[in-house]
């Protein structure tokens, strides 16, 4: 009988301690799962910095001047970077420039971009539009580094096919007779004629 009380009680005990043990884990999970979760918190952003905006203004402004000082000119010819450099000056109260502009000269450096750009150029209405533009910047470019101070230089290149035509290039402006001038200069070849002008007016 001892025997077998000492047995039952040993075997009882442990089948107790299991309960008790997987009535604690039951409920220690059931406490756990009952519990408030926290959520993390979360760092509000208050926008963009004043630092962080001027370091974007610098950036911008940097690759836009390396992308000006990069640029090609007509036909892969570079333009020197004196020419991308704008100023705006202040009145100077000055009737009479320094310098005045000059027809002769200018009328020079558009022969000389036309001819040197033209001589076997073909009439093609694709790519006259943006030829005509890239023209019109090189002559422009060329004719300030004459050094008309205080003038404001303006440039039309126009450009056409030779079918038999007649065809007139007029302009109209309100100016100074004795300080604003222009100069013209037409080249042709067996397919297209091409006129170029330039203007240039005084500002006081």
């Amino acid at each position: 009988m001892n025997r077998k009380g000492s047995s039952v009680a040993s075997l009882g005990a442990p089948s107790e301690n299991r309960r008790m043990s997987m009535a604690k884990g039951f409920g220690a999970s059931n406490e756990a799962l009952r519990r408030p979760s926290v959520a993390p918190k979360q760092s509000v952003s208050s926008g963009p910095s004043l630092v962080g905006l001027l370091a974007s203004k610098r950036l911008a402004k940097r690759l836009t001047s390396r992308f000006f000082d990069k640029r090609r000119g007509p036909f892969g010819s570079r333009l020197s970077s004196q020419t991308q450099i704008h100023v705006q000056k202040e009145p100077s109260y000055r009737m009479e420039p320094h310098k005045k502009f000059s027809p002769e000269r200018v009328r020079g450096v558009i022969e000389e971009v036309l001819d040197g750009k033209l001589e076997r150029f073909k009439y093609n209405p694709k790519f006259c539009a943006n030829i005509s533009k890239v023209l019109s910047d090189e002559i422009k470019d060329k004719v300030k580094l004459l050094g008309f101070d205080r003038y404001k230089i303006i440039c039309q290149v126009h450009i056409g096919e030779k079918r038999e035509q007649s065809v007139v290039t007029c302009s109209r402006s309100v100016w100074d007779d004795n300080l604003d001038n222009y100069a013209t200069y037409t080249f042709q070849n067996n397919y297209i004629f091409c006129t170029g002008t330039v203007f240039g007016v005084y500002s006081e």
